[in-house]
């Protein structure tokens, strides 16, 4: 058996948003350009994994550096999201590569970048979003079913991960 799809979760209606509030110290941007090293270097913090700007955000579909964000503390970028579309799920906004910096993690800066990416696929005419995950992203999940996301399902294995995930959310 190869290796099992990830999760997918879908928030059904983001017309009717919280604001975005920034917390002093915090900011909001889009990516710059010459900016790409920047990112590659949160999200492997994030992750623990290399990923390439290039390969992830720029051939992933959809990209234009405003679908880009970032919140920074202190000038400094500690969380990222992208918000495009995804061929998978078309007419529906697609959460990708959302990681806040491990130093950073308690400060709401996950939460922050989540709404602003959300606040960005609405102002541009979408409904809905959906995102993928991994089993093992428990507080990632948590703070996704915080802001009205629930699980979809798209493979066989996803009820039996569902409810395994929901339990090590609800024990915790």
């Amino acid at each position: 058996m190869g290796a099992l799809p990830q999760l997918f979760m879908r928030q059904p209606d983001i017309t009717n948003l919280p604001p975005l509030a920034l917390p002093e110290g915090f900011s909001l941007h889009s990516h710059i350009e010459g900016q790409d090293k920047n990112w590659e270097d949160l999200i492997e913090k994030a992750f623990g994994s290399h990923f390439s700007f290039n390969d992830f955000i720029v051939n992933g579909g959809g990209y234009k550096p405003e679908y880009v964000l970032y919140i920074a503390k202190d000038g400094v970028d500690i969380a990222t999201a992208t918000a495009v579309e995804k061929d998978i799920f078309p007419g529906e906004g697609w959460f990708r590569m959302i990681g806040t910096a491990p130093e950073a993690r308690g400060l709401g800066a996950g939460r922050l970048v989540c709404l602003a990416a959300l606040h960005s696929l609405a102002a541009r005419g979408y409904k809905s979003v959906v995102l993928s995950t991994d089993d093992a992203r428990i507080p990632a999940i948590k703070l996704y079913l915080s802001l009205g996301f629930e699980p979809i399902f798209t493979h066989e294995s996803h009820e039996e991960r569902w409810k395994k995930v929901m339990e090590n959310i609800n024990n915790k």
